[in-house]
């Protein structure tokens, strides 16, 4: 067989395993998700707003500290290309050791955390709840490695299983009133099931074998991960840490409920495209003409499924409060509509970041988050003023000024200005217009806030989206159609 065809070959092989595996991984996240908001649905009936503030302190917390642990060396593992089983070796002792020194630190550090919330009952439950750091970093090479062979059609199972276990924990306790101990015994269930079935589907057992230049490139390798983590973990989580100093628990945990569906909907969207993006942009980088076309047309792709989804979301707040949490969250409302409206025009800054991890310059990402921390602490810490509703329109306003910074800067790579981002997402902004005042003017003559509401205002809201398209630029939809056709079929042939 000629060199040129076993080439092809193998690039078919590799092309058809990323593909069953995006699929693997993107069912797997979704179904999770599915079932984190059903949890949730469940538990916003079991338990009060405060409680789930209480788990949200020493949740974020518990969240900046995973930044730092395991130094990174699940990914160290991923992007490993010899002598794996050394490095697999050293990344699992480095992640052990790192697990307990960290699981120290909360625990001494617990007495802080809980006079910086202003609520002593953080010091238990952080102490409780920094066990997830050395169970993470127990399991963490077993599930490094199921991932870097592939193997995500497996990996489903512990991603799942761990799920059920967080969900199942987590109602039965607080079912017997437990709390919000429930909450924080179920994610620790949770951590502690997908452990054990990492360890059993591996196949890997650690050795007593150590080699000093393998752990020394592998703690460089995660020092780079760690950084880049960090500085994306302040810059994610700072509205929890100021809403729980300022506003208190009971704020805190109607905030993070207010954040679930839009998280569900339109990030999982985002997550979808992003990891498509991310290879198939690296794939045409050395040529800026097709770099350039193809950013265009992720915007696009992008605009066309997350613009209608997020307005409808903001639109159907109040039945979907309503309907899933019951009126004891009504103050979720308001907050959610913002929320919504800010993660959708924050998506728009998701390919941005992707082209520049494609183009090996994923310094600008660290570059762009210094430069937009101090301007997110100070809008977020001003908005508390008017409280988490305050606080949802300030996240309306930095989503505004961090997309119009990442696509500035963006357009620097790609030659794209301003004028050609409006017009790839130029059908979406119309469709999505046209959506919405149909939407709104629906809810308001009808006024109801029963699941009729969500049904109705999503059956029309879809109507009228793909009839604005059609009027507006067929070409869009039916290119868009074709595209998601042939996916498809690639699917069906692989």
């Amino acid at each position: 067989m000629p060199a040129s065809s076993a080439s092809d070959d193998s690039t078919r092989r590799v092309t058809r395993k990323a593909i069953q595996g995006t699929l693997w991984t993107y069912l797997s996240y979704i179904a999770g998700k599915l079932l984190s908001f059903v949890t949730t649905v469940i538990l916003a009936r079991l338990l009060l707003p405060e409680e789930f503030g209480l788990v949200g302190y020493a949740t974020v917390v518990i969240q900046y500290l995973d930044v730092v642990n395991t130094l990174g060396m699940g990914t160290a593992v991923i992007s490993r290309r010899d002598r794996l089983a050394e490095a697999a070796n050293a990344a699992f002792y480095i992640s052990i050791a790192v697990g307990a020194v960290l699981y120290g630190m909360a625990w001494l550090g617990a007495p802080l955390a809980a006079t910086y919330f202003r609520e002593p009952l953080v010091t238990p439950m952080l102490r409780v709840i920094a066990l997830l750091l050395p169970l993470n970093a127990v399991s963490v090479i077993p599930g490094a490695l199921i991932q870097r062979d592939l193997r995500f059609g497996i990996k489903i199972i512990p991603d799942l299983s761990s799920s059920l276990a967080k969900g199942a924990v987590s109602i039965l306790m607080a079912w017997q009133g437990f709390g919000a101990w429930s909450l924080i015994w179920g994610q620790i269930a949770s951590v502690f099931v997908a452990g054990l079935l990492h360890w059993a589907l591996a196949g890997w057992r650690p050795t007593r074998v150590f080699d000093r230049r393998i752990t020394r490139e592998m703690l460089s390798f995660g020092g780079h991960i760690i950084a880049v983590g960090f500085i994306g973990a302040l810059l994610n989580n700072v509205d929890y840490l100021i809403i729980g100093r300022m506003l208190g628990a009971v704020a805190l945990g109607v905030y993070t409920l207010a954040y679930r569906m839009p998280e569900l909907v339109i990030r999982s969207i985002n997550l979808v495209v992003g990891r498509v993006a991310h290879p198939v942009l690296s794939t045409v980088q050395m040529s800026a003409a097709d770099l350039r076309a193809m950013y265009r047309r992720y915007l696009r792709y992008t605009a066309l499924i997350i613009f209608p989804a997020g307005v409808g979301v903001a639109l159907l707040s109040g039945p979907i409060i309503r309907v899933f949490y019951t009126a004891r969250w009504a103050a979720a409302i308001p907050v959610m509509r913002w929320i919504a409206l800010a993660v959708t025009i924050a998506a728009m800054g998701h390919i941005p970041g992707v082209l520049y991890k494609s183009i090996n310059r994923p310094d600008i990402l660290n570059k762009l988050a210094l430069v937009k921390l101090p301007v997110v602490i100070g809008v977020l810490w001003f908005a508390t003023r008017w409280g988490i509703e305050g606080v949802a329109l300030g996240h309306v306003a930095l989503a505004l000024f961090k997309v119009t910074l990442d696509t500035l800067v963006a357009s620097r790579f790609v030659q794209a200005g301003v004028w050609d981002v409006l017009r790839a997402i130029y059908p979406a902004l119309v469709g999505t217009l046209v959506m919405g005042l149909a939407v709104w003017g629906l809810l308001f003559i009808f006024a109801s806030g029963d699941v009729r509401a969500i049904v109705l205002g999503t059956a029309t809201g879809a109507l009228v989206y793909l009839t604005a398209l059609l009027l507006v630029r067929r070409d869009v939809v039916l290119n868009t159609a074709g595209v998601v056709w042939d996916a498809m079929r690639s699917l069906r042939a692989g």
